[in-house]
């Protein structure tokens, strides 16, 4: 019975690692509705996507300053601006950017708006379905490799190959898996859909989520929570 979950989104929808016996196993959903109605038991799905969001009292979500604050440059630049819950529903890049001015004073990248679908879907799922508040928690990759690591953070980009093999060196301290889980899913899937960086993502969330080393902690700040009572935090494990 599946009781963890780390998950990653992707081009292709969401990448997500669980343990199903003694092995890793992973899967490619469409949806975060189809991901839940997978692991229906599951007690701790770690997901990389914004779940609290800013708005014009809290313009900036704390846990987003103090996980730019562990991570230090260059890694802090990988910790994006949160649109607020109107700017999710725009139509289109720019009417996103004038919603998101308009409620919290700030403008609208690029890289955001391409991750904006997602924070959609899961803040969707959780204001219409609030028992999955208990089991589906925030995750930044690059916060989890910072903890994982001795609270240092990685030295080199995770799209490099350097970057790869640093990410992989600190996984498998805490599960050996990772390397084979890594090889089989990148031969069985378009790059175009998943990243090797999707995969490497999902699996430190799944290792967070397992906890055998360690206990789950938080950054979170003031506000701790969203107008729409959704918590602002970035689970880690603390070792």
């Amino acid at each position: 019975m599946i009781q963890h979950v780390g998950v990653d989104g992707c081009k292709a929808g969401w990448f997500a690692v669980a343990r199903d016996g003694a092995d890793l196993v992973w899967r490619v959903f469409p949806t975060v509705n189809d991901l839940i109605s997978a692991f229906p038991v599951a007690t701790r799905v770690l997901i990389d996507v914004p779940i609290g969001l800013p708005w014009a009292d809290a313009p900036m979500r704390p846990c987003d300053s103090l996980a730019r604050q562990v991570l230090g440059r260059p890694r802090s630049s990988s910790v994006f601006p949160v649109p607020c819950r109107l700017a999710l529903s725009a139509a289109g890049i720019e009417g996103a950017r004038k919603i998101n001015r308009k409620c919290i004073g700030r403008s609208l990248g690029s890289q955001t708006w391409g991750i904006t679908p997602k924070i959609y879907e899961v803040d969707r799922l959780l204001l219409s379905a609030p028992a999955w508040l208990q089991r589906i928690r925030e995750v930044h990759p690059e916060v989890c490799f910072w903890a994982l690591a001795g609270r240092k953070p990685m030295q080199y980009n995770k799209a490099t190959l350097e970057g790869r093999n640093e990410r992989l060196c600190v996984l498998e301290r805490f599960e050996l898996g990772v390397r084979s889980l890594l090889c089989e899913a990148m031969s069985k899937t378009i790059r175009k859909y998943v990243q090797a960086d999707d995969i490497l993502d999902a699996s430190v969330a799944f290792v967070t989520a397992e906890a055998i080393q360690g206990n789950l902690a938080s950054l979170v700040g003031e506000p701790s929570h969203d107008t729409a009572g959704l918590p602002m935090e970035m689970v880690y494990l603390k070792i």
